[in-house]
């Protein structure tokens, strides 16, 4: 989970950075539901240039590299990248980059993938972030990325709106905001942009969940948390 767009996000996970970088590993949400629906959408990445968008602390760049990719990891803390680089080392390059805003790279350094986990749900205008994806991809490559699932709040509180795109603040160690938003505002922005839906993924806690988080197994196992998307350039 990294933030982009939203300065009060990026300053967010600036302070919480050391405590993220512990975490996820052992997070069970992380570890047992989210990072095998994602790695379980991706096609195989060896000798394949991959753009980690919103790399984080670096735990997919490391995934990434370990099945052979060339990877390019960018993300808006500065904090969380430190992370990154000491985790993977010289295996990667890394950038801070904005999302929302055209990254710095060339016609000629189109990539072969974009991975981008847990990272979009802190942008609220995702048409020009999947413009951009398909700018940077080859012909015939993919997007994998992953966001919480758009019935994972519901029923929603109060005045919530579950049509439109909506600011929350989830509280953790520090406020983070991000946006809430429906299926059809998951959808069709990768549509719109000219990628062609591939596969979705709603992947159920694991034996790995199960073992971390035992008191909350039963209760994921009957809704969704995460939703899980791979997109193809046609």
């Amino acid at each position: 989970m990294t933030a982009d767009e939203d300065p009060i996000a990026r300053d967010a996970y600036d302070e919480m950075a050391d405590e993220y970088a512990r975490d996820v590993e052992t997070n069970g949400y992380n570890a047992g539901i989210e990072f095998p629906g994602t790695a379980g959408l991706m096609p195989d990445v060896d000798g394949k240039r991959v753009l980690d968008a919103g790399c984080g602390t670096g735990n997919y760049a490391e995934w990434l590299c370990d099945e052979g990719a060339e990877v390019v990891g960018v993300d808006a803390s500065e904090a969380m990248l430190e992370h990154a680089i000491e985790r993977v080392g010289d295996r990667a390059e890394f950038h801070r980059a904005n999302l929302e805003a055209s990254l710095d790279f060339a016609a000629d350094e189109a990539f072969d993938g974009i991975v981008s986990a847990l990272v979009l749900d802190y942008l609220e205008d995702w048409r020009g972030v999947f413009a951009e994806f398909y700018r940077l991809l080859e012909p015939g490559g993919f997007v994998v990325f992953s966001v919480s699932h758009p019935f994972n709040e519901y029923p929603l509180d109060g005045e919530a709106n579950y049509f439109e795109v909506e600011r929350q603040v989830k509280e953790w160690s520090v406020e983070v905001p991000y946006y809430r938003r429906p299926l059809a505002g998951i959808l069709n922005p990768l549509l719109e942009a000219g990628l062609r839906l591939d596969e979705i993924a709603e992947p159920q806690p694991t034996k790995v969940f199960e073992e971390m988080r035992p008191d909350k197994y039963e209760k994921e196992s009957k809704r969704p948390v995460f939703l899980c998307v791979r997109a193809v350039r046609k």
